[in-house]
């Protein structure tokens, strides 16, 4: 039987180490997420003293990388056309051409020709569309305007003129 006024160590030891690992957890978690920041701020501080101390080696890539997409742009930059639809005595109705930028660099504007054929073979019209500001990595589409003549057409890229290029 307990006295009053006399403490069982057993009971008050027991909330103690609870409460301990109460408090201790957390504050670990705590440090090690302090920690894993702290090292993703060093990894990223490192590769930009490395940029900062030697800016050739980003400066050459970059250029190389220019240099080889400015000589070889018309093989980077596509064009397509969608499912247009089209009269066998002719006429081609709902005709669009995406124009596809992969590679790294704005392009300021892109002509396209479209030529539109008759079913004979012969070329019924010829259309130049201009592309301005297509992104890096992206594709834009316009519609081509609708015809009263013609079964197919050719498309190709005329001209390309990019700032980032010097085209």
């Amino acid at each position: 039987m307990k006295k009053p006024g006399i403490l069982d160590k057993t009971d008050t030891t027991t909330p103690k180490r609870s409460l301990r690992w109460i408090i201790l957890i957390p504050f670990i978690i705590v440090l090690g997420v302090l920690a894993a920041v702290v090292r993703g701020g060093e990894s990223t501080d490192t590769i930009n003293t490395i940029r900062s101390t030697k800016p050739g080696i980003s400066a050459a890539s970059d250029a190389k990388l220019k240099k080889m997409v400015h000589d070889n742009i018309m093989e980077l930059v596509k064009v397509e056309s969608n499912d247009y639809e089209y009269k066998n005595l002719g006429g081609i109705s709902g005709l669009k051409i995406t124009v596809i930028n992969s590679t790294d660099f704005m392009l300021n504007r892109v002509r396209v020709k479209v030529t539109y054929i008759k079913a004979n073979g012969s070329v019924w019209d010829t259309k130049m569309k201009d592309f301005y500001g297509i992104r890096p990595k992206s594709a834009e589409t316009l519609k081509m305007p609708d015809s009263k003549r013609g079964t197919s057409i050719k498309y190709e890229i005329v001209t390309i003129k990019s700032k980032d290029l010097d085209l």
